[in-house]
Formats: C-alpha cells, structure tokens, sequence
C-alpha cells in the first residue's frame, strides 16, 4: 500500500531575521497578530486546501513542511473539479466543492487558488460563510522582524518579506520572490516565482506579477493590473493596466479596449 503521506523535503536553513514557519491565522486578525502566530490554532481539527491544481498541489507539500506536527489534519481539497487529483498519487480526496462548503467547528483553510479575481470570488464568498483561513508562511520563507504578513498569505519556499514590508490579506509570495524594504503587496496580489519588488515600491489589491517581473524601486501599480513575465515597471501605472516588457510600456484598458501609452 502506498503511503498516502510522503517524507517531509529537507530543505536548507535559511538565517532569518524572524523565526519563519507555521503562522495561523483568522482573517479577522490584525496583521501584527497574524504575524506572530506560530502553529495552527488549539481548536484546529481539519485543514482542508482550497483549490486543487498545481499551485494547490504545492501548498499541499509546503504545509506538510511547515506543519510536520498537524500534517495528518490535512483532510483534504475543496475543488470545483472532481477529478483533478486523477493521475497523482499521494494526495488527499477532495472533500467538495468551495461552492456547496459550509465551515464545521474546527475547520481552518489555506487558500490555494493562483488568480486573483478567483482568488479573490472563491475567499469572500466563504468567509461569508463564517470560513476561517490559515496563513502559511514555510520554513526557508526570510521573514523581518519588522515586516507585516497579513491574514490568508502563503509565503512559499525562499520567498522574503525584508524590513518594514507590508504582505497583504491573502497574498501569495511564491517560491523566491521578494518584498524589499517597505514595499507593500495589496489583498489578494499575486507575485509568480522569481518576481521582485524593489524598496519602497509597491502593489495595489489584486496585482498579478508573472515570471520575473519586477516593480522598480519607488513605483507603485495600481490595483488589478498585470505585470506580464520578465518585465519591469519602471513607472508608475493606474488601475487595470497590462505593463510589458523592459523597461515596461502601459497598456491601459479604457471601456473594455487596451490603450498603450
């Protein structure tokens, strides 16, 4: 039979300047409190991940990392594809679907979905629902002292939230993206592997950031926007802009139409 879980991945230690690892979290916290948790709440007695895909599938490996002691309570995924997990081993049932969940006592979630207007859809209308959400920051995260990680953000392996940074509600750092100091990424923003913020720059609620992109130092992106992969904004840009290519040009969308700059 075929151990349903794997070993836990040894990872290297990263130094940090705040110890990373388990942080749980109610999405009613302040986000100093929500930083300062470090496993998951007394009462937990199922952790179910919302989204299956491949990103869910991710969460899955990085909160049996960060959670070695609670990884049994890991019941399962709420996905709006039954058959999802078809083809990979290893992994938990999927327990339902989002839409038809209603939150047990002892029920907490980690949000594992990667877009953020569904990211976004899918956390309010259970919230709604009285749903209550972890945060997830893994052990090789480099997390400041003075950084701020807000409730519902998963802050995968190798990412940094450096001094004086603010992380959202429900942000997602992928795996080596970094906030430099005093950056902020707003609600539910999105940085893919390897994106980057520089000091001081910062993102609006609901920002998607693709593969490398990067905000320079000082700039800010409006909410909604879309830095597409190996770009870099260089200026500021409004709302519901599309920034591409090096330095970034601004496409801005104006009555469903995309206007550059």
């Amino acid at each position: 039979m075929q151990d349903s879980h794997p070993p836990r991945l040894n990872y290297p230690r990263h130094h940090s300047l705040r110890q990373s690892g388990a942080v749980a979290c109610k999405p009613g916290d302040d986000v100093a409190t929500a930083t300062n948790r470090r496993t998951p709440p007394a009462d937990c007695q199922r952790i179910l991940i919302v989204g299956a895909g491949g990103f869910g599938r991710e969460v899955l490996q990085w909160a049996r990392d960060t959670w070695p002691d609670h990884a049994g309570r890991i019941a399962g995924f709420l996905s709006s594809d039954a058959r999802v997990l078809d083809g990979f081993d290893g992994c938990p049932e999927i327990i339902g679907h989002p839409d038809a969940y209603h939150p047990a006592p002892g029920d907490y979630l980690l949000l594992a979905i990667g877009v953020p207007y569904a990211r976004r859809q899918v956390a309010e209308s259970l919230l709604a629902r009285g749903a209550e959400f972890l945060t997830l920051v893994h052990p090789t995260a480099i997390v400041a002292a003075s950084a701020r990680i807000g409730a519902g953000a998963i802050l995968c392996p190798y990412s940094i939230a450096s001094d004086a940074c603010r992380v959202g509600r429900f942000v997602i750092l992928n795996y080596h993206t970094s906030l430099g100091h005093d950056a902020s990424a707003g609600d539910f923003a999105v940085l893919s592997p390897y994106a980057t913020l520089g000091g001081n720059a910062h993102i609006h609620e609901d920002v998607f950031l693709g593969l490398h992109a990067s905000v320079g130092p000082g700039k800010t992106v409006g909410a909604r926007s879309k830095v597409s992969a190996n770009s870099c904004s260089l200026a500021n840009a409004p709302a519901d802009s599309i920034i591409f290519g090096v330095p970034g040009r601004i496409a801005r969308r104006v009555g469903g139409d995309w206007l550059q700059s």
